[in-house]
């Protein structure tokens, strides 16, 4: 009987406090990545709380090419995201790039009270920019739309600040579709996230997320288009709990 309380307990739940309840015992997603249908490498997201600190999780996404890609293009990509716990808003954001050899780090730090982003990267001034609350980045609005009800035909628009701007992002929920990944087969729901003024990421057309249409919203798809081909990334294992974010 006690299963079947849980399971009750679970359906009333709000999904926010469902979700959170998941956020704080940890969640790791591992993703395959295929680039014009070729596999080129893997992908981890995690989320988790901060030791000692009972206000806020961490994100991170680390992304590497294949051994057998890498001649051709190697990469490893480390974002990680320090949000509010209550809404997944961005306090802290640092990306750490290499892309053939080429290594690029920025850190933005937002000051919710100023609301004031301040980015820093190696060997450029340091740059302020105004921004609202609650603010968000490329990731931490993946997991922030998780919180959300995901009805199709509707639209979402957030703040986001990205690469020293702050946009404004339009989230587009567009239809439910049956998904298969090397995890499983999934009932989603597609969203495709548009900066009104430009891309989501450097480089790429249109983007789409498909999240699990259940109250945990998990995306277990992701395809991003690029100026040659595209590159998807679809999960492969769901497990509970942070024990690294390498791939």
């Amino acid at each position: 009987m006690k299963w079947l309380l849980a399971a009750v307990l679970m359906i009333a739940a709000p999904a926010s406090t469902a979700l959170n309840d998941i956020f704080l015992a940890g969640e790791t997603l591992d993703f395959e990545l295929t680039w014009v249908a070729v596999p080129g490498g893997g992908m981890r997201m995690t989320i988790g709380p901060i030791p000692n600190d009972p206000l806020h999780f961490r994100i991170t996404s680390v992304a590497k090419s294949s051994s057998s890609l890498a001649f051709l293009f190697k990469v490893r990509d480390q974002i990680e995201s320090i949000v509010n716990r209550d809404d997944l808003s961005t306090i802290r954001y640092e990306k750490h790039l290499n892309e053939k050899g080429r290594w690029k780090d920025d850190t933005t730090i937002i000051d919710e009270r100023r609301k004031i982003a301040t980015r820093r990267r190696p060997k450029h001034d340091t740059q302020e920019v105004i921004v609202p609350k609650p603010v968000f980045d490329p990731l931490s609005l993946v997991y922030h739309i998780r919180q959300l009800p995901l009805v199709p035909g509707t639209v979402q628009r957030f703040s986001v600040f990205a690469d020293g701007k702050l946009y404004t992002l339009e989230a587009k929920i567009t239809r439910r579709e049956s998904v298969s990944t090397p995890a499983g087969h999934f009932k989603t729901i597609a969203v495709e996230p548009k900066m009104l003024a430009g891309g989501l990421f450097r480089d790429e057309g249109d983007l789409t997320i498909w999240y699990t249409d259940d109250a945990r919203h998990i995306p277990v798809q992701i395809k991003s288009d690029l100026k040659i081909g595209s590159i998807t990334a679809a999960l492969r294992r769901i497990r509970t709990g942070v024990t690294s974010i390498e791939p």
